[in-house]
């Protein structure tokens, strides 16, 4: 199975749960997913999300203010997966 999603990494789990609430609000399709053990961050939760919508969500989040540790792109082959920064 091949999937490519982007990921918003936070050090925070009350900005991972505020996102969420922003993203859904602002009919972006994402969902809190526990950050891969790859990714090093502090409450463990990311935003998955797709790959389209990297800027407007990017945007979104610096206009509420959300702190977050980093976006990326993630690549999963079978059971491979890959993971790039982007943001």
């Amino acid at each position: 199975m091949h999937a490519e999603y982007g990921l918003v990494v936070f050090d925070s789990t009350h900005e991972a749960i505020k996102t969420e609430t922003l993203a859904k609000n602002n009919h972006f399709h994402a969902r809190l997913i526990g950050t891969p053990g790859k990714i090093v961050a502090g409450c463990g939760l990311s935003l998955r999300f797709e790959m389209d919508d990297t800027n407007q969500l990017k945007k979104l989040l610096d206009d509420n203010n959300v702190s977050y540790k980093g976006f990326y792109h993630a690549l999963r082959d079978g059971i491979k997966s890959s993971y790039t920064v982007i943001k």
